[in-house]
């Protein structure tokens, strides 16, 4: 403001020495010379802010057609946006299950990945209680000693992959957990206990790898084949 003030008041003293110095010129021109220059510096003012005009002139008409639309279109878009809104949050809560569920799938992989190779390996540790159950007399300690730190080196390992073995003997009959080959008659186990192991049985954390095959007490009866009386009872 001061700069235009001191503009003007240049401006003046300008047109004031020339008319000092031109008697002859007329004051309509240098009144006319005046207002030319002020349009100039009007012009100058709109130049440094671009567009602040249209983007006004933009907003109240943008304002106007607002006012003027009609209720009903208005109620259309509220239940248009309440659509939106709703479709929103079902896909929220579709891609949050999503996300759960392939989370589970990857744990349950993660954590089943080496039922395979535990499912090889299930014979191996059979042959060691074998080993270790029938070894002939005479044999060295020690060979028997190595054998037994073999077998529960290996057991370890396994265990930290989540396999655990089954305590089948004494049990309660369970075909979720043993498949019964026989029934024996037996005074010292109630009816349907597990009395023998044929084959151990082993669990990958609560999920059974291998059903411990097994003899069931069939109490004071007579010794028999009872696999399908006991799977079907139970």
């Amino acid at each position: 403001m001061a700069k235009k003030a001191r503009k003007s008041r240049a401006s003046k003293k300008q047109d004031v020495s020339a008319v000092s110095e031109d008697p002859t010129r007329d004051v309509s021109e240098v009144a006319q010379d005046q207002r030319e220059t002020a349009s100039q510096a009007g012009l100058d003012a709109e130049d440094k802010a671009p567009g602040v005009a249209e983007q006004v002139e933009r907003d109240e008409q943008e304002a106007a057609e607002v006012a003027t639309v009609p209720a009903a279109d208005l109620e259309k878009l509220k239940t248009e946006k309440e659509e939106y809104y709703d479709r929103l949050l079902r896909l929220k809560a579709e891609f949050e299950n999503y996300r759960k569920r392939v989370q589970r799938e990857f744990e349950s992989f993660r954590k089943y990945a080496a039922e395979d190779v535990i499912w090889e390996l299930l014979p191996v540790l059979d042959n060691f209680e074998r080993a270790l159950t029938n070894v002939p007399e005479g044999v060295n300690d020690g060979f028997r000693q190595g054998i037994e730190i073999i077998h529960r080196q290996l057991l370890e390992a396994l265990k930290k992959v989540g396999l655990s073995p089954m305590e089948a003997v004494g049990k309660r009959f369970d075909p979720n957990f043993h498949e019964a080959l026989t029934g024996v008659k037996s005074e010292d186990h109630d009816e349907g206990t597990v009395v023998e192991e044929f084959l151990k049985g082993y669990t990958l954390f609560d999920k059974v790898v291998r059903h411990a095959k097994v003899s069931v007490s069939s109490g004071k009866g007579e010794e028999a084949d009872i696999r399908n009386e006991l799977e079907e009872g139970v």
